[in-house]
């Protein structure tokens, strides 16, 4: 059963894409914590009401996401998420140690996390979509796994490549932010080839 259900293009390729959402926003977070607490020098508190924009962001996210699946379909609002989350993510790479740059992670971050909603929303309506109903709970399933799977394996390979970036903490980061930025970009890449144009809904 698991096999034929992820051999619906729909499941596959949207839980693909939700393990992508969750792998890539929740290393940037990390990240990003690294970047205030070792190069700004911000106390973990003041780190985390950092992030405050982000939450606002994903609420958004959350009440835009339906509503842009309602007018262009489920592949245009995952591509539309994850291009808007990669453009959010790449700017990040200007990043710099004087304390001036927190205004472009607050601005950034912001984005990103409207734009990492919206794909979020739109894997959950993608992978649990155009299936009967004695499959829904499996394709339910396999989207809280994506879930769990990509929060698990984000935050590691990211972390091994601020590691293996060398001795400056803000290259490292800078580096991984920008293989995270491209995750991204290969997400929407994939979606477009791979993934069918299902019907709008209304």
């Amino acid at each position: 059963m698991p096999v034929r259900v992820l051999g619906r293009r729909n499941v596959g390729w949207g839980n693909f894409a939700g393990l992508l959402a969750f792998a890539t926003e929740t290393s940037l977070v990390f990240l990003l914590t690294l970047y205030l607490q070792e190069v700004l020098g911000y106390s973990p508190l003041a780190a985390g009401l950092s992030f405050a924009v982000l939450g606002v962001g994903t609420v958004l996210g959350g009440v835009v996401g339906p509503r842009l699946i309602a007018r262009v379909g489920t592949r245009r609002t995952l591509v539309t998420g994850f291009t808007t989350q990669a453009a959010a993510t790449a700017v990040l790479v200007l990043l710099g140690p004087a304390p001036g740059w927190i205004a472009l992670l607050l601005a950034a971050t912001f984005a990103g996390g409207v734009a990492n909603l919206v794909a979020i929303v739109g894997f959950l309506v993608t992978a649990t979509s155009g299936l009967p109903d004695t499959e829904q709970g499996l394709a339910t399933g396999l989207t809280t796994m994506s879930q769990q799977v990509g929060i698990t394996l984000g935050t590691p390979v990211m972390s091994a490549i601020v590691t293996a970036s060398g001795a400056k903490v803000l290259h490292g980061i800078i580096t991984a932010i920008g293989v995270n930025a491209g995750l991204c970009l290969l997400t929407v890449v994939l979606l477009r080839v791979f993934l069918p144009d299902a019907t709008k809904r209304h």
